[in-house]
């Protein structure tokens, strides 16, 4: 069976309307000026709604997880592959409604189905900078 044929996140698709965000892949590390290593990120890539959708965590999985209930988490579903910092020093990061997540778990079905559900955090210091 073609993986068109198979792919969850599309059948999912056709019932729960999609949104759009940005996807954002870790690239490496380069050193500044000041000789501090920073992480450098692709272009960003909109993933559209045909092919993503952005949900918010349940209670449960904060619970389920242990995750600090003073956070801002999403679970972003796409069509690419995404990595979090489990295999590479950085995790992949998304902009979501003007706000930036960085990816906290992944479920990676990318090579089987053809997409990817990530649990991410929003980076508080980068709505600071934001709005500043």
């Amino acid at each position: 069976m073609s993986l068109l044929r198979n792919n969850l996140l599309k059948k999912a698709l056709r019932l729960i309307p999609g949104e759009s965000y940005q996807y954002l892949k870790y690239i490496d590390e380069q050193v500044n000026d000041l000789g501090i290593a920073v992480a450098t990120y692709e272009e960003p890539i909109t993933i559209t709604p045909a092919n993503g959708i952005v949900q918010s965590a349940e209670n449960s999985l904060y619970q389920q997880l242990g995750l600090d209930l003073d956070r801002n988490y999403k679970i972003f579903y796409g069509a690419v592959s995404i990595k979090g910092n489990e295999a590479q020093e950085h995790p992949d990061k998304f902009i979501y409604k003007g706000l930036t997540y960085e990816t906290v778990k992944n479920t990676d079905w990318f090579n089987y189905d053809g997409w990817c559900g990530v649990l991410a955090v929003e980076i508080k210091k980068d709505r600071n900078n934001a709005t500043a």
